[in-house]
């Protein structure tokens, strides 16, 4: 774990909601230089005056201010924290939200907000990405499970849901839990492996048994702190691409003809996805090219996941070679 030194210009616009206070803004970019600005105008000024900018964090969906920090140095993290599901932030960015946005925080109530900010720059700054523990408080509860094949999707699915149960967490969230689990094994088992270069598993269907090699097995795990109930996988490819991670992501929460949220074709973003997406608050995917890659997906307990078009969300993707 390493610190870099760096600079972060925060833009937080008035008559838009706020991402935080100027004092959890600062323990946030605890590592690096910030610069605290009230407007787009003043942010356009200081890209071209301060040194060293390694992030711009803005609650404002401007495409002027993130295409000019992309036209600066591509390798600048953009930030975008708001309150706006992704179909009203996407217009505002002129549909460049792909090319123009790298973390996308949910500014809902001011805990989830200033966690998810100060968890997301501290990743960035100590260069330390992977685990669920990051977004949970230490006391939390992490159970652990090795996936070893498709014999263990069904044994580690029912643990998933009888631990949310024995937690007290309810029903509901048993059974949020058990759709996300199932899709992230799904993945783990059948799509990661082929995504990673493993060819001789392309002719094979989902709904046929497979035994992983010991250099392909993948790790479930999941915890619960009483504010956050976080379930993630990580697999031994780290195949999963920037572009297609966002690609995948817009396709489900952009599309406003619900009758075809759900993309059915081999490829697609499908049913798994749409489950995984439904039921949650934030999705993480952290990666080391071509040896790990993490998905994380949160549920913030104290408040329900519902009118999942209109809900804003949290998407975050952190890869090792641009962090």
């Amino acid at each position: 774990m390493t610190k870099q030194s760096g600079t972060v210009i925060f833009v937080d616009v008035p008559g838009l909601k706020s991402m935080g206070s100027a004092a959890s803004i600062m323990v946030a970019a605890n590592g690096w230089k910030a610069i605290l600005l009230a407007g787009v105008p003043q942010a356009l000024e200081s890209l071209k005056s301060s040194a060293d900018i390694r992030a711009v964090v803005a609650n404002a969906p401007d495409e002027a201010l993130f295409q000019a920090v992309r036209n600066l140095d591509p390798g600048i993290i953009t930030v975008l924290v708001t309150d706006l599901p992704m179909q009203d932030y996407c217009a505002s960015l002129g549909h460049n939200d792909i090319l123009l946005i790298d973390h996308v925080i949910a500014n809902t109530d001011a805990e989830w907000t200033t966690s998810d900010l100060a968890i997301t720059l501290q990743k960035i700054i100590r260069s330390d990405l992977f685990g669920i523990e990051k977004y949970l408080s230490p006391q939390a509860d992490i159970q652990s499970r090795i996936i070893k094949g498709s014999a263990d999707r069904d044994p580690s699915n029912k643990a998933v849901t009888d631990w949310v149960e024995a937690c007290g967490l309810g029903k509901n969230l048993s059974r949020l839990a058990s759709g996300i689990c199932e899709e992230l094994l799904m993945n783990a088992i059948y799509d990661a492996p082929v995504a990673g270069g493993r060819t001789h598993y392309e002719a094979m269907e989902r709904r046929e048994k497979r035994n992983l090699a010991d250099d392909e097995w993948a790790t479930l795990k999941f915890g619960c702190d009483g504010r956050i109930f976080a379930i993630s996988i990580q697999d031994p490819f780290g195949a999963f691409a920037r572009d297609r991670w966002f690609t995948y992501l817009r396709k489900v929460l952009k599309r406003n003809d619900t009758e075809q949220l759900i993309d059915t074709k081999k490829g697609g973003a499908g049913l798994g996805l749409f489950k995984m997406l439904y039921s949650s608050h934030g999705v993480v995917c952290n990666v080391e090219p071509g040896k790990i890659t993490e998905v994380i997906v949160l549920i913030a307990l104290n408040n329900p996941v519902r009118d999942f078009v209109h809900m804003p969300r949290s998407i975050h993707y952190f890869n090792t070679s641009s962090h």
